[in-house]
This record gives C-alpha cells, structure tokens and sequence, in this order.
C-alpha cells in the first residue's frame, strides 16, 4: 500500500518535529515533555533514512504519543503500522489525526485515500482466552512484513487484520497455541485461545469418589479398538480357511476320481507272465484321463493346503494374545505320492 507519497509524509515529519522542538508559549496546552520530544526525533531519524525502519520508528512513535498525547504525533505513528500491516491501529491514528482543523490539505487527502484502503481491505478478528495476560503474535502468509505482537489484556483482543491467510500464535508460561485462518474483506471472525482445557478436563475424574471408579482392565486384556481389529482378522481368517476347504475337498474328490478310473482302466487289461499289464489301444486315452485328473488333484490339495493353513494362521493370530494362543494351534502339510494325494493335520487343542 506504500506510494511514492509516503517519503513526502516522512519528510512533513520533520516539519512536525520542529512544531514540537519549537513550540511557543501561546500553544500552552500543546506543551511537550522533553522525553516525548526525543522518542519523536529518534522516529523521524529512523524513516528518513535510505532503508526506513519502520518497526522500531513504530515503537518510538507510540512512545511518544504515550508521553504527550499530542495530535501531531499521530501521523507518523499511523504511516508505521500502516507498513507494519497493524491497519487497526492506523486506521484509528489517521481517524483521530484527521479530527483536527490544522492538518495541511494535500495530507488529509492523502491521509484520506489511506483510510479507504485500510478500511476496504480490512476484517475484524476477535481473539479471547481463559488467561487475562498473554502474547500474540501474526504473521500474514505471503507477506514480507515481520509477524507483528499484541498484547491480549484482560482474556480479550480486538483486531483489524488486512485480508489474506493468517497463522495467529498465542503464548504463555512456555505453551504456545496456534490459529490458522483465511481472512477476507468485511469479515468478521472469532476465536479462544484455551489453555487449561486439558487440566479442566482431567479435574472431574480425578475428583470422583472411588466406589465409582472402573475397575482397571488388566494387562493382556485387549482394548475395545484391538478386539475390533482381532474380530475382524478373524472373520477373515474363517473366510479364507473355509475357500482352502472346499479346495481340499475337490481335489479329494478329482483324486478318488482318477485312482477309480485308472483302477476300472486297469482290470480291461489282461496280465501276462513276465511282460506285466497287456492293454488295448483303446485303454491309453482312459489311462491318460486320469493321470490328468490326478494332476488336477494335487493342485487343488496343494492351493487348498496351503490357503486353509493361511485361513488358521489368521484365526489364530487374530484370537486372544496370550493364553488363549499358546492353548491351541494346527498344523497342515500336503501329502503327495506317485498315485495318492492328501492333507495331513496335526495340532493341540
């Protein structure tokens, strides 16, 4: 918001520092205490130069007006927190300074046009909290200015911020507490910074008489989130083992299958001394039907083996912990032989 105007309001500083240094007799009620009279010199000398500092010139300025609540001061103090984004605070220096008849025509025009961009550009922040005294610091994203401090008094701070997104940090007693907000024009927004929420919280259970407090869950006894978790695995784990059944069965089943057509195959063969089975032509594609559904059979024992032992794995690893667990398990191996395929089981129980 700064314009090449600014340097011109610097350098009318310096004019009202002479209205100040020098005032005369008949300006009784405009009397300036010498301290005053240098926390404003130390102001001017600190924006009049090739880089202003704007943020300690901010400080001497306020001092100032603390010390001789003179008008004259307020012009200076109020291009400073316009620099520093503090738009309440200029916003009220420029309004108060514009009260007077004094004040040269070309400034208040220029003061004027300030007061409607401050004011256009503004929203209104509230900002309380359950300790009376403490530090807040803002900082405006994208903005070059350093994060400016206030001084929230009596649990409640109210604040003209410029639109944009705005981390609000509160501080007290080494705890700080931070509110990330988006500001827009006209806005108007509220938030409580609360510091004892916690201990407040924790007070009525730590106050309950004993009768009435729950018994504390032992040790290996799951949380209601963990038994949620278990049951779940578990369920699964049933689903799965249940799948590497119906496999198991099916390939039992293709397996008796096969063995009985080999077996009917082979009694259509005639046994010769010292040459063994004599088979017809015709008997090769039967023999060979079953060799086919024996394979068949194997996989299905094996995937099925190995997706029910998954499937208990899962039942197990999902029940109780300790006890339970260790009471019992299941162990399951594929049997697998030229003719004759299987599951063999072993476990406790």
């Amino acid at each position: 918001m700064a314009r090449p105007g600014s340097r011109t309001r610097g350098i009318g500083g310096a004019l009202l520092l002479a209205l100040l240094v020098n005032a005369s007799p008949a300006l009784a009620d405009d009397a300036i205490p010498e301290e005053a009279k240098l926390y404003f010199k130390n102001g001017v000398e600190l924006i009049q130069g090739q880089s202003p500092n704007y943020q300690d010139a901010y400080y001497q300025f306020k001092l100032a007006w603390e010390k001789s609540k003179s008008w004259k001061v307020l012009s200076n103090w109020g291009l400073c927190a316009l620099k520093l984004e503090r738009d309440g605070e200029a916003i009220w220096a420029y309004t108060e300074y514009l009260k007077q008849k004094d004040t040269d025509p070309d400034e208040r025009k220029e003061l004027e046009r300030d007061l409607l961009l401050l004011n256009g550009n503004a929203a209104s922040v509230t900002l309380s909290s359950d300790i009376a005294d403490l530090e807040v610091v803002d900082a405006r994203g994208g903005s070059s200015v350093p994060p400016q401090s206030y001084r929230l008094e009596g649990g409640k701070l109210a604040l003209r911020l410029r639109a944009g997104s705005h981390t609000i940090t509160a501080s007290s007693q080494g705890k700080s507490l931070r509110w990330e907000v988006t500001l827009s024009p006209g806005r108007t927004d509220e938030h409580r910074f609360e510091f004892a929420a916690p201990q407040a919280a924790a007070a009525p259970a730590a106050a309950a008489p004993a009768a009435t407090a729950p018994a504390a869950a032992p040790e290996n006894q799951p949380s209601a989130a963990s038994g949620k978790s278990s049951g779940t695995v578990r369920t699964i784990g049933y689903v799965v083992a249940g799948a590497g059944v119906l496999a198991l069965g099916g390939g039992a089943f293709m397996g008796m299958q096969a063995k009985s057509q080999e077996s009917e195959t082979r009694d259509k063969c005639q046994q010769l001394p010292a040459l063994g089975f004599s088979c017809a032509n015709s008997s090769r594609a039967d023999f060979e039907a079953a060799q086919d559904k024996a394979g068949l059979a194997n996989i299905l024992l094996i995937a099925g083996g190995v997706v029910a032992a998954g499937g208990v794995v899962m039942i197990i690893g999902g029940g109780p912990k300790e006890r339970e667990r260790s009471a019992a398990s299941l162990t399951l191996s594929p049997v697998l032989g030229p003719r004759d395929a299987g599951l063999f089981a072993r476990g406790t129980f």
